[in-house]
This record gives structure tokens, sequence and C-alpha cells, in this order.
């Protein structure tokens, strides 16, 4: 409530005295302003000066009732109590989120384990999955939807994983790839015709429609164009129609010498004419790995090959079962298995096979893989770090 007093013309101090005494501490100055009163208005003279004085008095709080009072205690009460009780449900919600995480957690491994699991698992393993971290689980779950026999899996993780000791668990030392190819390396031979300095004839053996001779073509390509290597091209082929022909018609583009020898001695005088070069290449058609008298017969001509030189790559194809790979190189190792050539990557998702090949073969190199026709493009040397990428891509 705005207030407006006059007093004589008092000091500021004596007029807040006189204010006090009326109000009390309930009231604010708000102006003070000096004004003369004249007795006769029109007449200047004789005028006695005022002090107009401007004050605010705040209103006095209305007194509340004892119900009212009460009232609001009550209600106050109430609230504490409803926070209070919030507070614990609160934390209680909390406690069961936790719970269900980790029940999350252990429910996630145990449908790894029922999904793809075909072994029993021994105790060590069990314990080992229990304890892997997120990062380990995720790529654990990847190499098993890849088709990586789970045993196979586990051993992987325990070379790509260091124990966590401030979150007690295991969990993966670097980023997937990396990861992977330290675990390969440590697990698996991998070799390259580049790293040799003797001269290597080399056979792409299998069954039919793997790529063999696009292979080939492949591999020709990047030892002429990247390695400044020479080569020498035998067929065996005599079996396809038109196969040897497209093979020789790409060989010419690169200038690389291509010889067709059906019978042994044939084979033997292109051997000679290929005495200078750094690699000979032996193209054969594929066979059924039934076809017993047509394996020897292939191997009885590459008999007369100098054991030193003579490389014998199983080539067989991504999209293969590990059973129908394992049955071939079970045939064919009792002539003669070198190394291992994975093509056609590109037409499964599926890689998994050529972990479980290479695992249980693990005394046999891998050198190359391809993922797709494009020649020469679609080839890769066998390093770990490819593999990793090709099961990870």
């Amino acid at each position: 409530m705005i207030i407006r007093k006059i007093f004589p013309s008092l000091d500021i101090v004596e007029i807040y005295e006189e204010l006090r005494k009326i109000y009390g501490d309930n009231f604010i100055i708000i102006e003070v302003n000096t004004v003369k009163k004249r007795p006769i208005p029109f007449l200047p003279f004789f005028g006695k000066e005022y002090k107009e004085v401007i004050i605010e008095i705040a209103e006095k709080p209305q007194k509340k009732s004892k119900k009212e009072t009460k009232l609001n205690e009550e209600k106050a009460f109430k609230e504490q109590v409803e926070e209070e009780l919030f507070l614990k449900e609160l934390e209680e919600l909390k406690k069961q989120i936790a719970e269900l995480k980790s029940l999350l957690e252990k429910n996630k491994i145990r449908k790894v384990n029922i999904s793809y699991g075909k072994k029993k698992l021994k105790k060590e393993e069990e314990k080992f999955l229990e304890q892997l971290g997120d990062e380990a689980l995720q790529l654990f779950d990847v190499l098993l939807e890849k088709g990586v026999e789970e045993k196979i899996a586990i051993e992987i993780l325990k070379k790509c994983t260091g124990f966590d000791i401030e979150n007690q668990v295991f969990d993966l030392k670097e980023q997937p790839p990396q990861a992977l190819a330290g675990a390969f390396e440590e697990m698996f031979k991998f070799q390259n015709l580049e790293n040799y300095e003797e001269q290597k004839v080399i056979a792409l053996v299998g069954p039919t429609g793997v790529g063999k001779t696009t292979t080939i073509a492949k591999i020709v390509s990047n030892l002429v164009l990247n390695q400044q290597k020479t080569l020498g091209v035998i067929s065996l082929d005599t079996f396809r129609v038109g196969g040897a022909q497209r093979l020789e018609s790409f060989l010419k583009v690169l200038e690389v010498p291509f010889r067709k020898a059906d019978t042994k001695k044939a084979f033997e005088l292109a051997l000679e004419d290929f005495s200078d070069k750094d690699f000979i290449f032996i193209d054969i058609a594929g066979r059924s790995v039934y076809d017993e008298l047509s394996w020897k017969e292939i191997f009885s001509i590459l008999s007369i090959i100098e054991k030193e030189k003579f490389l014998s790559l199983l080539t067989v194809s991504f999209n293969m079962s590990f059973s129908a790979i394992m049955e071939i190189y079970e045939h064919i190792k009792k002539y003669k298995v070198d190394g291992f050539i994975f093509t056609k990557a590109d037409e499964t998702l599926k890689r998994g096979v050529i972990i479980n090949v290479l695992a249980n073969i693990n005394d046999i190199p891998l050198y190359y893989i391809t993922n797709g026709q494009k020649v020469p493009h679609n080839i890769m040397n066998a390093t770990p770090s490819n593999l990793a990428k090709i099961l990870l891509e």
C-alpha cells in the first residue's frame, strides 16, 4: 500500500523516527520531496516549506487459523512420506534393472551355447565363455554366425583376449580385425609364392567348378605385372571344350608362353621349354573325388617334376561344406598336398569353413584367397590380416 505523508520541514532522520512511531518497521521510503504551502495562493510571499514523504507499507500477513496450520503440517508430512517412498521405489527399481541386465548377459551366453554348440564344452571352456567381456562376446557371436566351429572359436578368442583385472572379464586386446589377425598368425600357416627364390612348378588340383583356371590367370597376372616374374603355363585340361583356349588367349595379352600337353612325354618337353622361368603353372581339369583312376593318371604325369620344385595346391571354394573339403583332402593327400587356395568368397557370407579347415589341418599353409571373377583384381595373398578381413567382411 502506497501512502503520502506531509511533515514540517524536518531533518530526514527526524521524519524517519516519526514514521517508525506510526508504522513500526513495516514501511519503506520510496520518495522524499520539498514542497511549499502559501497561506494566500496568489501571493508568492510568506510560503512555508514542508517535506512530502511517499512510503510503501507492507501488508501484514493474515494470521492463519489453527485448522489451516494443522492442514499445512499434514500436507507437508504427506509430501515428505511420498518423497521417501518414491526414493525407496527408485532404489528398488535400480536393483531390479541391474539384476535384469546381469540375467540378460548370462542368457546371451547360454543362447550362444544352445544355438550353435554341437559338442559338449569342457568346464574350463564354459567358464571362459562366462567371463567374456562385451566386445569379445560380440566377436564370438560373429565367428559362430560365420560358421566357425564353437570349440575353434573359443581357441581363437583365447588368443584374442586378455584378462581385464578391473572388470574381471576377458576382453579383446585390440580391435576385432587386428585381434583376429594376431590369433590367426599364431594358429595357422601362411605362404606366398613371391618368397620362393628357386623355380617352382605349381599345379592347382581340386574338384570341378571351384575356379582353378581363373585363379591361375589371376596369380599369373599379379606375378607378371606386379612382381616382374617370368612364367610359363602348361595345360593338362583335355576334358573341357574351350577351357585351354580361353586361358591361352588371356596369356597372349600378358606375353606369357603357353603349352598343351596330353601325354607324359609332351608334358616333359613343355617343362624343358620353360626351364628358364621363375614359375611354371599347370592347369588341370577338375575331377570327382571318387574318380581314382583319373587322379592316378594326373599324378603319374606330374611325378616327373623334381620333388623339391613341385607344389600341389588344393583349390576349394568357400561355398563348399567342411565335410566335403575334408573328404577331398583325404583322397588327394595320399598323392600330394602342399597348400590351400580358397576361392569364391563373394558367393557366401558363411566363410567360417576356411577357419575350420585350417584349424583341423594346421600343418598345411594357405596361399591365396579369391573373392570375385575379375582378373587380376579379385585375389589376395594369404596373410593373417587378409584372412581376418575376408572373415569379418
